[in-house]
């Protein structure tokens, strides 16, 4: 019994990989219309993508109100991934080929909090890899409800060159603590 209901949910997983888990990113657009309910299962991220992509719109809505907020419009691609407890959410927003930003979002006002801001504040070097010829910022994964693991990447286009790779950890109270660092120039989120 239990090996076939271990088979069930693996099955399931790979028939619906968003709903089966939510602390997961997920990289859009995918379709016309994605949702990404929260783990709690009282909000849905509703990321709209029609005609052909020529508009993006990323929305909140609270499932017990049945009521639906915009959070706002982007031009590429994104990567989204609920905390575990449901109270946050983080948005990589891939804005152009040189650059990506992150920001985390409180879900009952959608409140915006700029990660690159606490990164600063915390870490005044990290403005200048900010600064560089192509920066990515992005969050890849929740520590827990309240902290991120974030990766600053990218390479400077001017003297002198190079590439990096930083990798912090970022509660949403401000506090910050570097990983570690290193020069490179690959997308340390991917394999």
């Amino acid at each position: 019994m239990f090996l076939a209901l271990a088979v069930l949910n693996l099955w399931l997983a790979a028939a619906n990989p968003i709903a089966s888990s939510q602390s997961r990113v997920i990289s859009l657009p995918q379709d016309e219309v994605t949702r990404i309910p929260s783990p709690d299962g009282k909000w849905t991220l509703v990321f709209e993508c029609p005609n052909a992509c020529s508009q993006r719109k990323l929305w909140i809505e609270d499932g017990s109100l049945h009521t639906r907020r915009f959070v706002k419009e982007y031009d590429r691609s994104l990567s989204i991934s609920w905390a575990p407890d449901s109270r946050h959410f983080f948005v990589n927003d891939a804005w152009g080929s040189n650059g990506e930003s992150c920001s985390v979002y409180e879900h009952t006002t959608g409140s915006p909090t700029d990660i690159s801001t606490i990164l600063v504040a915390a870490d005044p070097n990290a403005k200048r890899f900010m600064h560089a010829g192509h920066s990515y910022l992005q969050a890849i994964e929740w520590a827990d409800s309240h902290e991120l693991i974030v990766v600053l990447f990218g390479h400077f286009d001017d003297p002198p060159l190079g590439g990096f790779t930083i990798r912090y950890r970022v509660n949403l109270n401000g506090e910050v603590h570097k990983l570690s660092q290193k020069k490179s120039e690959q997308d340390p989120a991917k394999p």
